[in-house]
């Protein structure tokens, strides 16, 4: 059972209603939760996204998927699949963050994946960061690193409240081809 409740939205301030919209956020538990401070969502939000801007979609969903892996965070792992998916990160590549196995990546995502590993868990070597800096720019590592700590921060706070998955069981760390599971269904 989640730690904070999870408000529905007649309990939010109308003035934040057009969070919760599918164009928006939708109905996903975390913001419910946020929407009790929703100056802090709606200021957390225009924060991520100035963020997002300055990766592209597949690139921004690599480094999450790698941060939830490295931090153990059930929640943002299977929130994030199905978004992943829908920015072109295969299963067979979910699979392999979920392993720990970044071999089958070109050298920019190898190289960023092994990053994001490394400020989640707060060891960035020289060799890491000299080796980032020959694939993207100081503004890319910028907005990398604080993608990175931003999620490390919101996969303690999940942790913290103790927040419930949406929609079914765990992924897992190796997401299950759909394609497959379906023949065989």
């Amino acid at each position: 059972m989640t730690r904070v409740d999870l408000l529905e939205l007649d309990e939010i301030p109308e003035e934040y209603h057009y969070l919760f919209t599918e164009d928006y956020l939708g109905d996903r538990h975390i913001f419910r939760a946020w929407a009790h401070n929703p100056e802090v969502l709606e200021a957390t939000l225009e924060y991520l996204n100035t963020l997002y801007d300055q990766l592209t979609p597949r690139t921004k969903e690599l480094v999450i998927l790698t941060v939830a892996w490295a931090r153990g965070a059930r929640y943002e792992w299977h929130q994030h699949v199905d978004i992943a998916r829908d920015k072109g990160v295969t299963t067979e590549e979910m699979r392999a963050i979920g392993g720990g196995d970044f071999s089958g990546f070109d050298d920019a995502e190898f190289v960023l994946l092994q990053y994001a590993q490394a400020v989640a868990e707060g060891n960035v070597t020289d060799q890491i960061h000299r080796a980032l800096t020959i694939q993207y720019s100081d503004a890319e590592i910028v907005a990398v690193g604080l993608l990175v700590d931003f999620y490390v921060g919101l996969c303690n706070y999940v942790a913290s409240v103790n927040l419930p998955f949406e929609g079914g069981e765990f992924v897992g760390w190796t997401p299950a081809d759909e394609t497959v599971d379906e023949l065989f269904a």
